[in-house]
């Protein structure tokens, strides 16, 4: 599983800096402001998510800290 990363509006890749009528910009605001199914705080701009299952999204770090708990508890 690969992790991605929204760009910050007004980068190169990322949405129009104010409101606009663009698909992509539109989509990527929505995107941005998901809530992480393990932190509660919005996925945001230049941070890795992952998506998960039933499209939720998750911050990379949160899933992988996550992962390593479990492994942790599972050698233990």
């Amino acid at each position: 599983m690969a992790a991605a990363i929204l760009p910050r509006p007004g980068t190169r890749n990322g949405p129009c800096v104010g409101e606009c009528q663009h698909v992509d910009c539109r989509q990527t605001r929505q995107e941005a402001a998901q809530v992480c199914a393990f932190c509660g705080t919005e996925i945001g701009y230049g941070v890795r998510y992952y998506r998960g299952d039933r499209n939720q999204l998750v911050h990379a770090a949160c899933f992988e800290d996550a992962v390593e708990r479990e492994m942790k508890a599972r050698r233990q």
